[in-house]
């Protein structure tokens, strides 16, 4: 019988494997964590504030960087379509009412968008000047054509006049009921996903921080370039690899993983690392760069690609980096003061002897792709990994 349940949905399972195999990551079946999490948060503990603002005070939090609109990924996240974003600004000149914001307020009064960024960039964009309006079903004969500058003062005061619904969620509000709020409410046409949420709330230096980071040369190397990072998904595998470098004792092997919920996990140590200071910040940055010099130095093109024995041997596409891989292998080379220096045919002979037990050991393969979230998937990804690692590293001594 099978211990593991997993995700039955199958269009939701071929979007996320088509997302992630974009962006370079091999795709990852995680077990059902419904029946894994915590038990559901204390209601009383959520805090939203509904406010009514108008759109020139929000134009004004704007421009005072008050109330952010997040461009690292901005970019993505807003509308194309010219005609789309017109209909918009339509609605607000007919004082047609809009749907309500979710923002999020931080310990120094910054708001940030949680639901609703295409909207509000949409109509910044327009303030600022950056489209004229086309498409217009009613005002097309006073306003299609016209720049936000060029409008009739009467369209000017209905749309700064406007009064926009707004759901602020407390910064008192604990961390994880933050979390699942965020996901619960972003639901637009273009959800935020789990990192991506994570960087909403960041610190302005953690988010730079894990940036520089996923685009250091030591990155970029290790893993040939191939992760696409504009859904923050080289960023996320670094937060996995601070989560579980904390989470790893050196001295002991053990691993304090106990619960097949990653996601949990992967927000409680973004909540510590936005608590860290510079010193650990410093400390963290070694052990990764440390981590991956290490991993190219070893495994080069094949760094945390799972490769079996017969698929070496072949030419053609090139396997994606498989997360499972990446995690242990990543903190497993981070170890304090491992600096390699091996030949090239040591690592050949790395590369070989690690696709001939991807092959021949079918609990370690399924380990590093089927549940790979459950807390005994995790533990026997690590375990064997570090057996194999041991192993092979006498050749270095």
């Amino acid at each position: 019988m099978n211990p593991f349940r997993f995700n039955s949905n199958t269009s939701e399972v071929d979007s996320d494997l088509v997302q992630e195999e974009m962006f370079g990551i091999e795709y990852e079946q995680l077990i059902d964590e419904e029946d894994q999490s915590e038990l559901p948060f204390d209601a009383e503990k959520i805090r939203i504030e509904q406010r009514m603002l108008s759109l020139k005070y929000m134009k004004e939090l704007i421009d005072l960087d008050l109330l952010n609109l997040y461009p690292d990924f901005q970019r993505n996240k807003v509308w194309k379509e010219i005609k789309r974003k017109s209909l918009l600004i339509e609605s607000l000149m007919l004082r047609i009412p809009i749907p309500a914001f979710y923002f999020y307020e931080d310990e120094d009064s910054v708001l940030h968008v949680i639901d609703g960024l295409q909207r509000l960039s949409t109509i910044n964009e327009f303030l600022n000047g950056e489209f004229k309006l086309k498409g217009l079903q009613y005002l097309q004969d006073s306003c299609d054509g016209k720049y936000f500058k060029d409008l009739d003062a009467k369209y000017v005061s209905r749309i700064y006049m406007t009064q926009l619904a707004v759901n602020v969620i407390d910064a008192r509000t604990p961390s994880q009921v933050k979390y699942d709020l965020f996901r619960r409410i972003n639901t637009g046409g273009v959800s935020l996903n789990a990192q991506e949420i994570r960087n909403s709330i960041a610190k302005p230096r953690i988010r730079d921080f894990l940036k520089r980071l996923a685009h250091s040369s030591s990155f970029q190397a290790a893993t040939d370039g191939g992760v696409n990072d504009m859904r923050m998904a080289a960023q996320e595998l670094v937060l996995r690899f601070i989560a579980f470098y904390f989470a790893y004792n050196y001295k002991t092997f053990e691993l304090d993983y106990h619960k097949s919920d990653l996601e949990l996990f992967l927000d409680r140590a973004f909540d510590q690392l936005n608590a860290m200071n510079d010193q650990k910040l410093v400390e963290i940055e070694k052990a990764f760069n440390r981590a991956m010099n290490n991993a190219h130095e070893l495994f080069g093109e094949y760094a945390f690609r799972k490769y079996k024995l017969s698929e070496l041997r072949q030419s053609g596409r090139r396997k994606l980096i498989n997360k499972s891989l990446f995690t242990s292998w990543s903190v497993l080379l981070a170890e304090p003061g491992l600096d390699l220096g091996i030949s090239k045919t040591f690592s050949d002979n790395a590369v070989h002897e690690l696709a001939k037990l991807i092959e021949r050991n079918e609990d370690y393969s399924n380990a590093l792709t089927i549940g790979t979230n459950a807390t005994s998937r995790v533990a026997m990804n690590f375990y064997i990994t570090r057996e194999f690692w041991e192993e092979l590293r006498i050749d270095i001594r």
